[in-house]
């Protein structure tokens, strides 16, 4: 039922604190190094909305997230240092905060940083906030559910709040430095580290739902994923910034998942259900009706309506071909769906296309504009979605998904880890790329395989008898790091690679090599680096048994 607040109950509301402070009792605080507006050059083929201008996107944005905090953004209290704190509240007036929420407002307000005068304070005290409920599993998440000030529902976490809450934490230090009060970057590796120790599959390497999933259990364990908990992007960040290479094996096998649905349950569409059940070979289907929420546990439903935008991101920030050739597969699907109208856009689907809920909601349509950005042929698409969000306000959850995904379209989301893939710049949109003024340097040649030499996993995961993914690791056995590398093999019979992931393919006939990335070039002594590939065949498809890296036999 909803609450309904007299105006005596809503001055009293205000007398207690519940919205925030006014800006003049904030201290002074430092200047954000990236302030709003970024502007950010995205991916080379991806678009933006062009039925307003820049400046217009930039006015839309600021408009709604004052919008937001003064509706979510509320204080609460002081901690035992006596710091004050902020939560965002599961809607207006509510006494309940989730971590999910947390996450959502901490990256918010750090991407506002420049508009919004006291973004470190107030990114701070939701930072406090986050603290004063961790985990009675693991202390180094949040309690996913407080009421009243109090954990309710279970003392444990929720993967995607934490996993928002690391990336908020990079996007601070990004801003503001860690030589403050909070050591941002320390706080972000010690959270990094409790998601991948306690919500990583430790052999699937797929996202768990949370601390308290037995990764061996039933029903819930390691191989049953909320598909909305797949973030490749900030996992691309979390790698980037604590140089620990399983987070491309993480990246993987969440690609790994989505592929299988795609490819069988989800053909159709493109569509991800909310939750998925698969083998330990990455075979996957969606979950039956009550896995965990619901009746349409297994339907693209109000956990996977995010897909679209957080797979997105990972295309935008990284250009990473196989996010791009998920979300347009979606998109594609959606365009022919729709008559290319957002307003057409229901509320959930089945993953055949049926429609489920039969009324509008932006938490369903501003996601797939994200995904729209990624093919120029959707120019149109994109426009009729963006004119359809950017002035609509509905509640805590579809606002909070809605300004993040108007951040993205306007080209004011950016990834805060330095080096690494689409690095963010502020050039406008469209401007004319300026010519190097001086001769490009030579490429360094990949390092020799250490004498101790090497090791490759050659695993296949997902086969439907005329096409298959496979997955290959690389392991650096020597005492020395190895910077760039060339994995070469034979195939038996007649695959052929038709998209490859975290590496650039060559093929010809049965010889095929696969070259790193960017930023995945350098193998330290002792570590290991993974990427995949989708492949056709007919007959057998047996995995190689010999490989050459960089010249040397593995």
């Amino acid at each position: 039922m909803q609450r309904l607040f007299t105006l005596p109950c809503l001055l009293l509301i205000v007398m207690l604190g519940i919205y925030i402070l006014p800006a003049s009792t904030m201290k002074a605080e430092t200047a954000p190094a990236r302030p709003f507006p970024q502007r950010v050059t995205y991916a080379a083929n991806t678009i933006r909305p062009t039925n307003f201008t820049q400046s217009q996107q930039d006015q839309h944005v600021r408009s709604f997230y004052d919008y937001w905090k003064a509706n979510y953004l509320v204080a609460a209290g002081t901690n035992s240092a006596g710091k004050q704190m902020y939560r965002v509240a599961f809607g207006t007036g509510s006494p309940v905060t989730v971590s999910e929420g947390q996450g959502y407002g901490m990256v918010i307000v750090a991407l506002m940083a420049g508009h919004d005068p006291d973004a470190k304070v107030l990114f701070d005290g939701l930072w406090y906030f986050s603290r004063q409920f961790p985990s009675g599993i693991d202390n180094r998440l949040m309690s996913w559910k407080i009421e009243n000030g109090q954990i309710v529902d279970g003392n444990d976490s929720a993967f995607d709040g934490d996993v928002d809450i690391a990336y908020g934490l990079l996007l601070a230090d990004a801003q503001w430095g860690s030589s403050g009060v909070v050591n941002y970057t320390s706080e972000a590796n010690r959270v990094i580290a409790g998601i991948l120790a306690s919500t990583i599959g430790p052999q699937s390497r797929l996202p768990m739902l949370g601390d308290w999933v037995n990764p061996n259990g039933s029903p819930h364990n390691q191989y049953t994923p909320r598909s909305s908990d797949f973030m490749p992007a900030h996992f691309r960040a979390f790698g980037r910034a604590t140089g620990n290479s399983v987070w491309v094996d993480v990246i993987n096998k969440s690609e790994l998942t989505i592929n299988s649905i795609q490819a069988k349950a989800g053909a159709t569409t493109g569509l991800l259900p909310d939750f998925l059940n698969c083998s330990s070979n990455y075979n996957c289907s969606p979950a039956n009706a009550g896995f965990l929420e619901g009746p349409n546990d297994g339907n693209y439903y109000y956990n996977a309506g995010r897909d679209p935008w957080r797979i997105g991101l990972d295309a935008l920030l990284n250009n990473d071909a196989d996010a791009r050739a998920q979300v347009q597969q979606m998109v594609n699907w959606l365009v022919s769906d729709t008559q290319g109208q957002a307003d057409n856009i229901k509320a959930g689907y089945t993953l055949d296309g049926t429609p489920i809920g039969d009324y509008f909601t932006t938490f369903f349509v501003a996601p797939f504009g994200v995904a729209a950005m990624t093919d120029p042929s959707k120019q149109a698409f994109l426009n009729d979605i963006y004119a359809s969000v950017y002035n609509t306000r509905e509640s805590y959850f579809e606002d909070s998904v809605n300004l993040l995904a108007l951040l993205a379209m306007t080209g004011n989301y950016w990834d805060p880890t330095a080096g690494g893939g689409m690095a963010p710049t502020s050039t406008p949109i469209n401007a004319t790329p300026v010519p190097p003024t001086s001769t490009p340097p030579v490429p360094t040649p990949p390092t020799p395989v250490p004498g101790d030499g090497c090791q490759v996993d050659y695993t296949i995961g997902d086969d439907w008898s005329t096409g298959f993914t496979a997955q290959v690791t690389i392991t650096n056995n020597g005492s020395t790091a190895m910077d760039g590398w060339t994995l070469t093999w034979e195939f038996s019979g007649n695959q052929q690679i038709t998209q490859m992931w975290n590496a650039s393919s060559s093929q010809s006939g049965t010889q095929v090599s696969a070259t790193n990335a960017g930023w995945n070039a350098t193998i330290p002594a002792g570590g290991s680096v993974s990427f995949g590939f989708h492949g056709t065949y007919s007959g057998t498809n047996k995995a190689p048994t010999e490989f050459t890296l960089n010249g040397s036999g593995c």
